[in-house]
């Protein structure tokens, strides 16, 4: 068994080059890989080309975007079960549940519950509600892994929005408070940390000496309307729960000019020590459970 976890993270833009991102990703060797805009007919072709399970998330009529979640096969990340989450108003995340498999074969007797999700680029107010969803996962005792795009930016993010002529752009990633002022979208973000997950490049930043990782993962790409001197905001964040903060090794925004053709968003990379999550999946946690009647 390896010494180290990798999960990776990326946005893939419209699936239009999903074979070479999927190149790519095959030489980070993932145990588990999230996807964002994955496009009708890909996920059994990717999960071959890649030598991985996939699981996507409900594809409503009508629209061609969906999250999915590749899990490297005989891998050290065992399958336990597949949530389909019909709740969401726009495209349902990906979720699955994971367990360690130790040297034996035997599993973890703690599971993780991965998510991958892209959040609403047009409506503040269903990224809030998706937001929130997240806290139902981070309940005492569970574990829980999330990589996402959430189209709204880190909490105290000052963006000069009068600068923009992208109204429309600027509609989007705003929101109104009761009196009718409209601010910057860092809701998500706030109800994430409310709920007390960690964001996992903030603690690579402060606690693993990687200021880097805060880096933006989009924006590199000029669009009409929006200023091109504009400083890059983060979208693209994982978060997970805080007792799982310390297996966390690692955290990269991998960024090449190769990765930036590729897509419009970078992929992002951890790594987890194996040891570390072995223990944590191992530790005796309180978990609610009804009372018989």
């Amino acid at each position: 068994m390896s010494s180290t976890i990798t999960a990776v993270s990326w946005n893939v833009e419209l699936g239009i080059n999903w074979k070479r991102a999927a190149t790519w990703i095959q030489q980070q060797a993932p145990d588990i890989c999230f996807q964002q805009e994955l496009q009708p007919g890909q996920l059994e072709l990717q999960a071959e080309r890649l030598g991985m399970d996939g699981y996507v998330g409900i594809r409503r009529p009508g629209r061609k975007h969906a999250n999915a979640i590749f899990l490297k096969r005989g891998g050290s990340l065992a399958f336990v079960e597949e949530y389909e989450q019909d709740w969401a108003p726009w495209i349902a995340p990906a979720n699955i549940a994971v367990k360690l498999r130790d040297t034996d074969g035997t599993l973890s007797p703690r599971q993780i519950s991965c998510v991958s999700g892209h959040a609403c680029y047009w409506n503040p107010e269903y990224r809030l509600t998706e937001a929130r969803w997240c806290s139902t996962l981070a309940k005492p005792g569970w574990l829980a892994v999330h990589f996402w795009d959430w189209n709204s930016y880190r909490t105290g993010t000052a963006i000069p929005w009068q600068k923009y002529e992208d109204q429309a752009f600027t509609a989007n990633r705003t929101y109104l408070d009761a009196t009718g002022r409209r601010h910057t979208d860092d809701r998500p973000d706030r109800e994430m940390l409310a709920a007390g997950y960690h964001e996992m490049a903030r603690h690579a930043a402060h606690h693993l000496g990687r200021p880097d990782a805060m880096i933006s993962a989009s924006g590199y790409r000029t669009h009409p309307g929006r200023p091109a001197t504009a400083p890059r905001h983060c979208i693209d964040r994982g978060y997970l729960t805080p007792e799982l903060t310390p297996a966390l090794k690692s955290f990269t925004v991998c960024d090449t000019p190769d990765l930036r053709r590729l897509s419009d968003h970078l992929p992002l990379r951890a790594r987890f020590d194996t040891a570390e999550l072995r223990a944590i999946l191992h530790r005796q946690a309180g978990l609610f459970a009804p009372s018989p009647g």
